[in-house]
């Protein structure tokens, strides 16, 4: 069993993983969908100076006090680039990363 946490892309929620969710839980792995600041239903929390890096720190403190370990860390859409960049803050909790139809900056 594995620990996935998958990350959303632009205009999107935690909402857009639901069917993966169900699936990856009925085979007995341990999923989190975060959605992240200024989405979907977190939209209220909208500011200036969101970024890619606003929400990769996000994900990695997430990681971090949920004490994650080995995860494999999933991002889709422009949620590539949020996956990419938590993956640096937080390489000693990432087991794998998985792009699915995403973005990621070389």
């Amino acid at each position: 069993m594995a620990t996935y946490v998958l990350i959303h892309g632009a205009y999107q929620g935690a909402w857009i993983w639901k069917p993966v969710v169900t699936r990856l839980r009925e085979a007995r792995h341990v999923v989190h969908a975060l959605t992240l600041d200024g989405c979907a239903e977190r939209a209220h929390l909208l500011r200036p100076g969101i970024t890619v890096g606003t929400h990769a720190h996000e994900v990695a403190q997430f990681l971090f006090y949920e004490d994650l370990a080995e995860i494999v860390l999933v991002g889709t859409s422009s949620g590539g680039m949020v996956v990419q960049k938590a993956a640096e803050l937080a390489r000693p909790r990432i087991g794998r990363v998985v792009f699915v139809d995403a973005l990621a900056l070389m």
